[in-house]
C-alpha cells in the first residue's frame, strides 16, 4: 500500500479506529460528492464530506479518487490505496491505516434521455407516450405526426439536427385488423428510411409502444428499410381511456442506464462498490428512500422531492400499494399534473416554499445528499438509517419525537 508522506497516520484514539467506516459517493451531472460515515457513540454520523466539479477531460473514477485524497488529507487518514487505484478496503496495519468497510455509489452522470416521439394522433397515443415518459428520466424534444406526404429527407434532417437518444413510435389501440396497421407500417417505413441515412453511431434507440398486433410489421418495415433493430414494449394506450405507462417508462429508464454506463470512468467506479451493494442511479434510490420512509414512519402516503440540477423528481408512495409513482418536472415548476398530489413532506435539496409550502410535519435534507446516503442501505441499513435520521432528514414538527 503506497502512502503519501503528506498523510498522517490515524491514531488509535480517533473515533474511526476499529470502526466500520463507510464511504459514499454521489455522481451528479456537474459534480461528484463523497461523504464518510463513522460510528460515534454507537450512532453513525456524517464525519466528513466534500464536492468536486466534474471536468470533461477527467473520468468519474479519477475525480472520485481526488475526493478520497482530499477528505483523507483533511482528517489525517488514508482513504485511497494508490497501489490498487481504489478506496482503501484492505490494510496490513489496521491501527495506523484503518480500512473502509463499505463503499457505495449512486450515480446519475448524464442528462436525461432525449426522446423524439412519432405517432398517428397527438391527442391519443402520442399524449399517452408523453404521460408515460414523464415518469422516467426522459426529455421529450419533439414530435412527428404521420401524414401521407411525410418527407424522408426532412425527417432525416430533423433527426440529424436534434440528435435524439431514443425514438419512440406509438399509435393505434390493440386491434388485430390488418387495416388498422397500414398507417403505422407506412410511418415506420419512412422512419426506417430516415434512420438508414444516419451513421450507426448517430442512430437513436427505437422503441415501439403502439398496437401490439402491428409490432412485428413495424419492426420488419424499419429493418427492411435499413433502420436497424426495434424494441417492442406494451402499447401505451391499448384501448380508449386506458394508459399503460410502466413498460415505456422502464424502457427509457433502462436506456438512460445504458447511456450512463458509457460515461468515462463509470465502469471503474462501479467496481469500487462493495458487496452486497451495487451502483445505482440517484433517481431510483431516492424513490426507494421515499417508500422506505413511508413504511418506517407508518404513514398512509408520502410525497418526496429530489431537487437535481436539471430536473426535479417527485415521488408519491402509498401504504398498501407496491412501488411508487414518480414524475419528473422542470426545476422551479409545479405543473397541473401534480395538483392531485398530497402535501410535500420530504425534500432533498432546496425546499421550494413558493410552490410547495412546508406542512406541519416534514423532513428536509438541505444538503441534497440523502440519495447517495440512501444507497448505503444496500450494505449497511443501520448506518444509513442512523445517518439519515440524525444528520440529513431530521423531523421538523411542533414537538418532534427524536426517535422518528
Amino acid at each position: 500500500m503506497a502512502v503519501s508522506p503528506l498523510r498522517a497516520a490515524a491514531p488509535a484514539s480517533m473515533p474511526w479506529a476499529g470502526r466500520g467506516s463507510i464511504l459514499a459517493f454521489g455522481v451528479e451531472l456537474n459534480a461528484v460528492r463523497a461523504c464518510l460515515l463513522e460510528e460515534v457513540g454507537g450512532v453513525y454520523r456524517v464525519a466528513a464530506w466534500h464536492t468536486l466539479l466534474r471536468r470533461k477531460e477527467t473520468g468519474l473514477a479519477t475525480t472520485a479518487a481526488a475526493l478520497c485524497r482530499h477528505i483523507g488529507e483533511r482528517i489525517g487518514r488514508v482513504l485511497f490505496d494508490d497501489e490498487t487505484g481504489a478506496p482503501l478496503l484492505h490494510s496490513d496495519d489496521a491501527v495506523r491505516y484503518p480500512p473502509l468497510e463499505h463503499v457505495t455509489v449512486a450515480a446519475s452522470p448524464r442528462p436525461h434521455v432525449r426522446v423524439w416521439i412519432a405517432g398517428l394522433s397527438p391527442t391519443q397515443s402520442m399524449a399517452a407516450a408523453y404521460e408515460a415518459l414523464s415518469s422516467s428520466p426522459a426529455h421529450v424534444i419533439g414530435y412527428t405526426v404521420y401524414a401521407a406526404d411525410i418527407s424522408t429527407t426532412q425527417l432525416t434532417d430533423t433527426l440529424l439536427t436534434t440528435a435524439p437518444d431514443m425514438l419512440v413510435i406509438v399509435g393505434g389501440f390493440d386491434d388485430a385488423d390488418p387495416t388498422t396497421h397500414r398507417a403505422l407500417v407506412e410511418l415506420s417505413r419512412t422512419l426506417g428510411q430516415a434512420l438508414s441515412r444516419l451513421a450507426p453511431a448517430q442512430r437513436p434507440a427505437v422503441i415501439y409502444a403502439g398496437n401490439r398486433w402491428a409490432a412485428p410489421h413495424v419492426a420488419e418495415a424499419i429493418q427492411s428499410a435499413g433502420g436497424g433493430s426495434v424494441e417492442s414494449v406494451a402499447n401505451v394506450q391499448p384501448a380508449p381511456g386506458i394508459i399503460q405507462k410502466t413498460a415505456l417508462a422502464q424502457a427509457c429508464t433502462f436506456h438512460y442506464w445504458r447511456l450512463s454506463r458509457r460515461t468515462a470512468g463509470f465502469r471503474e467506479l462501479s467496481r469500487w462498490v462493495t458487496p452486497p451493494g451495487h451502483i445505482t442511479s440517484q433517481e431510483s434510490i431516492f424513490a426507494q428512500l421515499v417508500r422506505a420512509w413511508l413504511e418506517l414512519h407508518g404513514l398512509d402516503e408520502l410525497h418526496g422531492l429530489y431537487c437535481a440540477p436539471l430536473w426535479w423528481q417527485h415521488v408519491w408512495a402509498k401504504r398498501g400499494q407496491p412501488g411508487v409513482q414518480s414524475r419528473f418536472v422542470e426545476p422551479q415548476t409545479r405543473p397541473p399534473t401534480l395538483d392531485g398530489w398530497p402535501a410535500l413532506q420530504l425534500v432533498s435539496g432546496d425546499w421550494p416554499s413558493a410552490l410547495w409550502p412546508q406542512p406541519e410535519l416534514y423532513w428536509w435534507d438541505r444538503s441534497g445528499m440523502a440519495p447517495m446516503v440512501a444507497a448505503v442501505g444496500q450494505s449497511a441499513p443501520r448506518a444509513m438509517l442512523q445517518t439519515l435520521r440524525t444528520d440529513l432528514l431530521p423531523l421538523y414538527a411542533p414537538n418532534p419525537d427524536p426517535t422518528k
